[in-house]
């Protein structure tokens, strides 16, 4: 299972965390060692025309919990993500390069036999855009299913219906793209987005909502594979309808991936 935490952070020109604020509701005891946790993290200093500056980001923790035995659940850090476009900017945030939002989505049809069965899912896109807001290229990153049980041939289907009806759709998709650098790079115009299939019945769940879900591995897209400083970014990390850059000026220093509460 996973669940998303957002927060608000601030750090200092050494990188060091100065304040967190936690924005989602959480039980005491999670919410308690997960401050602890996140207080003792390093951030790589952000640098503004080359100087060290005191920054404030929003950050996204992914947790994963898996089960020990009855009502004994272990939970770790599963990934840190940093929003930053659109809603994601705060006031004293680092400028990014490019800020981009959504302005014209067409969801995907649903496959009929996924719908029928209440087979739900979440695929994760990359898209790498124009500077003028069209989709260059769509690139399905990784997919959960959500309600299902099987073979893994038979979810391997299942994952194959839901990217192939996302990627058709992101073809006609449209974006407002604003630059603020003369030479954006590939990283500088991607963004990922996820795609939710909801079965009939079922509710998309929101950040502190614990969510059962078989992911599939996570693949990088060919335009990336060589650009070491992109985020990670999963499909467990997003809610349907955020658009996130996979550039960031804010960096961890400190490996949390793993990291028990």
């Amino acid at each position: 299972m996973t669940t998303r935490v957002d927060s608000e952070i601030a750090i200092d020109p050494s990188g060091a965390l100065i304040d967190y604020r936690s924005e989602t509701p959480l039980p005491d005891d999670v919410k308690t060692s997960l401050e602890r946790q996140v207080r003792a993290w390093r951030f790589e200093p952000v640098l503004v025309q080359g100087k060290p500056v005191t920054a404030k980001a929003r950050m996204r923790v992914t947790l994963a919990a898996r089960q020990l035995g009855e009502e004994r659940y272990a939970v770790t850090v599963d990934n840190v993500t940093f929003p930053a476009t659109g809603y994601g900017v705060l006031p004293d945030a680092p400028p990014a390069a490019v800020t981009i939002s959504s302005r014209k989505i067409v969801a995907p049809s649903y496959p009929e036999g996924l719908a029928r069965a209440r087979v739900g899912g979440v695929v994760l896109l990359y898209l790498r855009l124009s500077a003028d807001g069209r989709v260059l290229e769509a690139a399905p990153v990784q997919t959960s299913l959500l309600n299902v049980y099987g073979s893994d041939k038979a979810l391997a289907k299942g994952v194959a219906a839901l990217e192939q009806a996302t990627a058709r759709a992101a073809r006609s998709w449209q974006f407002n793209v604003q630059l603020h650098t003369d030479h954006p790079s590939a990283r500088d115009l991607t963004v990922s987005m996820p795609v939710e299939f909801q079965a009939p019945g079922m509710r998309e769940t929101r950040p502190g909502q614990w969510r059962s879900e078989v992911r599939g591995a996570r693949r990088e897209p060919a335009w990336l594979q060589s650009d070491a400083g992109n985020q990670r970014i999963g499909v467990s990390d997003v809610d349907a309808g955020d658009v996130v850059p996979l550039a960031s000026a804010i960096k961890l220093a400190s490996e949390v991936k793993g990291v028990a509460l």
